[in-house]
C-alpha cells in the first residue's frame, strides 16, 4: 500500500531531470552549431507552403523530409538525448515520420491545387505561425534571439509547420498516418514546458487541437462532395 501511495505523489517534474535554463540552452547550442542554416530553413519553409498550396505533393514531401530529419538528428538525437531518453525516443519517432512523409509523397497521385477552403486556410495559418511567429514567442519570453526556436532546428516550430502543411494538401486517409507522431510530441512538449513553468507551454497542443478539428472538417467536407 505504501508503494501505491508513494506512486501517487509523483508529478511530471519528477521525470524531467533538467532545469528550464538547461533546456533552453539546447537552442543556443543549435544556433551556434548551425547558423546560418536557419535562413535556409526559413526559405525552404516558405517554398513548402507555396508548393503545398499548388498541390505539388511529391515536392512538398521531399522538401518537408529535410527539416524533420534535421530536427530529429541534430536536436533530439544529438542534444535532447543528453538530458532524457525522451530525446532518443522522439529522434527515432521523427525519423519514422520522415519515412511516412516520403511514402505519402511518392504513393499519392499527382493532383490539382487544393481549394483553399477553411480547413486548408487553417493549414496555411498554422504553417506560417510555425515558420514566422514561433521564434517571436521566445523573444516575448525574454530569451535572446540565439535561444529561440526556429523551423527545422527546433521541434515545436518544425512540428507546427508539419501539421499545417499536411493539413493543406494531404488527404484525410493520409492525415491519419501523418498526424499521430507530431500530436504526441505536442502533448509531450506541453507537459515538459509546464513542468518547467515556461510561458506559452500550451501553444503547440492548442495548434494540435485546431489541426485535428480542421482535419475532421476536411474529411467531412470531402465525404459530402
Amino acid at each position: 500500500m505504501s508503494m501505491l501511495a508513494d506512486s501517487g505523489s509523483y508529478s511530471v517534474q519528477d521525470f524531467i531531470p533538467f532545469t528550464d535554463e538547461t533546456y533552453f540552452r539546447l537552442f543556443e547550442r543549435q544556433f551556434e552549431a548551425w547558423w546560418p542554416a536557419h535562413l535556409l530553413m526559413l526559405a525552404l519553409g516558405i517554398a513548402l507552403i507555396l508548393l503545398a498550396c499548388r498541390g505539388k505533393i511529391r515536392a512538398v514531401a521531399v522538401g518537408l523530409a529535410i527539416p524533420v530529419a534535421a530536427c530529429a538528428i541534430t536536436f533530439h538525437l544529438q542534444l535532447y538525448a543528453e538530458l532524457t531518453p525522451v530525446g532518443q525516443f522522439f529522434g527515432w519517432a521523427l525519423l519514422l515520420q520522415v519515412l511516412l512523409i516520403l511514402a505519402w509523397g511518392f504513393v499519392s497521385k499527382p493532383g490539382q491545387a487544393p481549394l483553399l477552403k477553411g480547413h486548408s486556410l487553417a493549414g496555411v495559418a498554422i504553417a506560417a505561425f510555425g515558420l514566422a511567429l514561433y521564434p517571436a514567442l521566445g523573444l516575448l519570453a525574454d530569451r535572446g534571439w540565439k535561444a529561440v526556436e526556429y523551423f527545422g532546428l527546433a521541434p515545436d516550430p518544425t512540428v507546427c509547420c508539419l501539421l499545417g502543411i499536411a493539413l493543406i494538401c494531404a488527404r484525410p486517409v493520409w492525415l491519419l498516418l501523418l498526424l499521430p507522431i507530431p500530436l504526441l510530441w505536442a502533448a509531450t512538449t506541453a507537459a515538459t514546458l509546464q513542468s518547467l513553468e515556461a510561458p506559452f507551454a500550451l501553444t503547440l497542443p492548442i495548434i494540435g487541437v485546431i489541426t485535428v478539428a480542421a482535419a475532421i472538417w476536411k474529411a467531412v467536407a470531402g465525404h459530402r462532395t
